[in-house]
């Protein structure tokens, strides 16, 4: 019933691809990142949410469907549910049904609490095509509310020598759930890039509070606030007008000092080993797909377990279809 084409995961009776990576006509998206949602597709179809930051950040003019979490639809037969994967506001698992055949595709997901976005909903199913960004043991995360205490630390101790404090995550997700946090705990002052600001915008509208925040300017004081950026202004122009500064990076594969950076904090919006293993065990699925990382020791772990497991490679160039064992059509 699924496959991996060139394009990307191919639903065969359905006739759609899932987050393809080249043009083609039915796309039904898990999420509004670049690698999963991408220009050139004939005819879109994803969460309303997700619809909102796909015509920001790719076209007003995209054709889009809009499909509700939890909502059944029927396309070519094929019986189509997004449910909520709690990586970033309208990420969805898309359940496919066909001819009493249940396969889950989760796209990106997390099982720790964010007040930006839907949690993740498990859901049972046959064959579970699940990221494995975080398959090893090593990558276990502490608790979310611990990470931005550290954060606050880190702030009061760059303030107390006045120097600003330049707190970088990605734009779409990372950036919405800092600000969130600091400003719901702390009540503390944030300054954003516009690039956040205008994803934060999107966010608002969906009834996510505690984003306010302020534009950069390098006329502004910063020591009693903290400076919020995406990693690709990391060397902009607007960067070195803070000066003197400080910076720590938010990512699930950075603890503590990074050569890039100054600091550290390890917050991921993706499943660590625990979690994705509570996940696989809770959709009681029988075959598992690795995608998003080929997961050596999960793979051992869950051929303990007597569970099915393969890898789906993203490959652009490969032209070869790799089957689902158990959905061979």
């Amino acid at each position: 019933m699924i496959e991996q084409r060139i394009e990307g995961l191919y639903c065969i009776p359905g006739d759609f691809y899932i987050d393809p990576y080249r043009k083609c006509k039915n796309a039904f998206i898990t999420h509004g990142h670049a690698d999963h949602a991408r220009p050139g597709m004939e005819n879109y179809f994803c969460t309303p949410e997700t619809a909102e930051i796909m015509k920001h950040r790719i076209s007003q003019h995209l054709s889009i469907k809009k499909i509700k979490y939890f909502e059944k639809i029927e396309f070519n037969g094929v019986t189509v549910i997004f449910y909520p994967a709690g990586h970033v506001l309208g990420s969805a698992q898309i359940l496919i049904e066909y001819k009493n055949k249940r396969v889950v595709v989760t796209g990106d997901y997390k099982r720790q609490h964010d007040s930006t976005c839907l949690p993740f909903h498990p859901v049972e199913c046959d064959t579970f095509i699940t990221e494995a960004t975080f398959a090893n043991p090593k990558f276990q995360w502490g608790p979310f509310d611990v990470e931005i205490g550290k954060i606050y630390k880190w702030y009061l101790a760059n303030k107390k020598k006045r120097i600003n404090s330049v707190l970088f995550g990605y734009s779409l997700g990372k950036s919405q759930r800092l600000i969130n946090a600091l400003k719901k705990r702390y009540k503390i002052e944030v300054f954003a890039h516009n690039a956040i600001r205008s994803i934060n915008k999107i966010y608002s509208k969906f009834g996510v509070g505690h984003l306010e925040t302020k534009t950069i300017s390098s006329k502004q004081g910063y020591k009693d606030g903290i400076v919020v950026m995406p990693p690709g202004a990391r060397k902009s122009k607007l960067l070195a007008e803070l000066a003197p500064y400080r910076t720590a990076f938010c990512s699930g594969w950075i603890t503590g000092k990074h050569a890039e950076y100054d600091e550290g904090f390890q917050i991921s919006d993706h499943a660590d080993w625990n979690d994705l293993i509570k996940t696989i065990e809770q959709t009681k699925a029988r075959e598992v797909i690795l995608i998003h990382g080929s997961g050596p020791m999960l793979r051992k772990y869950l051929n303990s377990k007597n569970i099915v497991v393969s890898n789906y490679t993203k490959s652009h160039k490969e032209d070869k279809s790799v089957q689902l064992s158990m959905f061979n059509e």
